[in-house]
This record gives C-alpha cells, sequence and structure tokens, in this order.
C-alpha cells in the first residue's frame, strides 16, 4: 500500500507554486496561482499584494481550498495535495519575519525575495499570508465507475495543526 502522507510530502517539497480558491461572501469564486513556502506543520506562506483580488477576498472570508499539484507528471500520472484551510494576513512583524525567512529561503531569484519586514508590513505594498489547514487530502488510486475512470480522495494528516 501507498504511502500517501510521504508522498503528500514529496509533491509539497518538490512544488513551487499553489492555487488558492478565495471566495466573496457571497460564495463568488476566484483562484490564484502563488509562489509559497511552508513550515513543519505544513502551515502554507505566499506573499501577495496587499490590494489583489485573492488579498481583498481573505479579508473578507478567511476560508480558502488550496491544491499543490504536479503539473510536471505525464498525463494519466498527476497527483496533488488538497487543503481546506483559514487563511489570513500576518500583520504581526515577528510573525511576518518567521515567514518571511521560510519564503526567502524557497525563492531561487532575489526579486522574489523579502528583504525588509517594512515591505509586508506598515504602508507597504506586499503582505505575507498564512494558511492554517484543517483538512488534507489526497488523490488514492480511483476507480471505474460505468466504465469511466474517477479520481478518488483520501484523507491525511501531515502535521500538528491538523484535527
Amino acid at each position: 500500500m501507498q504511502n500517501y502522507t510521504e508522498k503528500a510530502k514529496e509533491i509539497i517539497a518538490k512544488n513551487i507554486y499553489m492555487t488558492v480558491a478565495t471566495a466573496t461572501p457571497d460564495g463568488e469564486p476566484w483562484v490564484s496561482p502563488v509562489f509559497f513556502a511552508y513550515d513543519d506543520g505544513y502551515n502554507l506562506f505566499w506573499t501577495s499584494e496587499k490590494e489583489s483580488r485573492h488579498s481583498r477576498l481573505i479579508r473578507e472570508n478567511g476560508r480558502v481550498a488550496i491544491v499543490v499539484f504536479d503539473s510536471s507528471a505525464p498525463e494519466g500520472e498527476g497527483d496533488g495535495v488538497y487543503f481546506e484551510a483559514n487563511a489570513a494576513e500576518i500583520n504581526d512583524p515577528e510573525e511576518a519575519k518567521q515567514a518571511m525567512a521560510l519564503f526567502s529561503a524557497r525563492a531561487t531569484q532575489d526579486e522574489f525575495k523579502v528583504w525588509k519586514v517594512e515591505e509586508v508590513t506598515g504602508n507597504g505594498a506586499w503582505r505575507m499570508y498564512k494558511a492554517t489547514p484543517h483538512k488534507i487530502s489526497k488523490l488514492t488510486e480511483g476507480e471505474y465507475v460505468n466504465e469511466q475512470y474517477v479520481d478518488r480522495r483520501i484523507e491525511i494528516s501531515l502535521g500538528a495543526n491538523q484535527n
């Protein structure tokens, strides 16, 4: 039997982009691909312009869905990790510094690193965001329904933050 938790951790470590799904309070959806970092508890961090649509939506409604998907996989072999999470703008300078360190350590190009906490707090145009997962799932073996292959997911636990 495949170790789904280890495979999920591998997918997260190997991929640098995730897609964040947000919604208005009325349920109008919006998705945004972002470069991300993560901590040992699999909290997810990214930086975005504070007035971008998904940033405004997170301030209105912090419930998000996130997928980290291995888009380099050949057709039919794709795999992903799915998160249901609560996301928020990081406003505490000390917490922002910790998130910046994770984010900047993962970035390979200087223009994508965050150098000063003032860039992501106060009058800075950018903000650091944190998504705290409450449910994580991963693709598992699918099955055939009416002779058509259907993907299935299994709920997994990656870190101490999950219920």
